[in-house]
């Protein structure tokens, strides 16, 4: 074999790698791509399934405070009942009203009851799901969640969403911010750290489409862009 045919063997190899290597970088960048999409829609759907929980549980509270509210007036009426009763003052057709309205308060007593049991185990079976995936994905994401302290202020009950992987030269830098929602539904950032600009104009943006997920993603990258 003379040094043409030798240079002819060669590049017809080398043609064979190129094709091979660029056959193997497509389906490297396919899988990447698939990757990045699988990590997007989680997030979606961990920031949903968290919305969904907080707002049952500001439900349940309401439902609470209903139940309870139904039980003095229920008490209320059967003490009239029993202290008319024991006076012989009262005419039948008074005792019979008192009764039958005792009656209705006390099934609507129950039902409030039942009702609540109901919620209660939707919300056991949400925040499942939401620790479930929150432990699937909060290694990958580097977020967090927890509730802060109750300490009787005004800021007691708030919820504290934390990243990491944001500083690529620390990936273990915590970044969080203090979120505190209002029984009328309105949202307030209470802290945040590091601090950043345009927080109320994000949080004004919440009040008004009520979309926690945009918010909390939004807020990551406020941490991003400061690094």
């Amino acid at each position: 074999m003379n040094l043409t045919e030798l240079n002819a063997s060669l590049n017809r190899q080398k043609g064979g790698f190129d094709r091979w290597a660029h056959s193997r970088l497509n389906a490297v960048e396919s899988i990447r791509q698939k990757h990045q999409v699988d990590m997007k829609k989680a997030s979606e759907e961990y920031e949903e399934l968290k919305e969904n929980h907080e707002k049952l549980l500001a439900e349940v509270e309401k439902l609470d405070a209903s139940i309870k509210e139904e039980n003095t007036e229920a008490r209320a009426l059967l003490q009239e009942l029993e202290e008319k009763q024991r006076n012989a003052q009262l005419l039948p057709e008074e005792v019979s009203r008192l009764t039958e309205e005792v009656s209705l308060k006390a099934d609507l007593v129950r039902q409030r009851e039942q009702e609540q049991r109901d919620r209660h185990a939707k919300r056991e079976e949400k925040l499942s799901s939401f620790q479930s995936l929150a432990r699937l994905y909060g290694e990958k994401l580097g977020m967090h969640f927890v509730h802060t302290p109750s300490d009787g202020s005004a800021e007691e009950n708030a919820l504290r969403i934390g990243f990491t992987q944001i500083d690529r030269r620390s990936p273990d830098r915590k970044f969080w911010f203090d979120v505190r929602i209002a029984g009328d539904d309105t949202y307030s950032v209470l802290r945040v750290s590091p601090e950043v600009a345009g927080v109320a104009e994000l949080e004004k943006d919440l009040n008004e489409d009520q979309d926690f997920s945009r918010f909390v993603r939004r807020m990551r990258k406020k941490f991003k862009d400061s690094v």
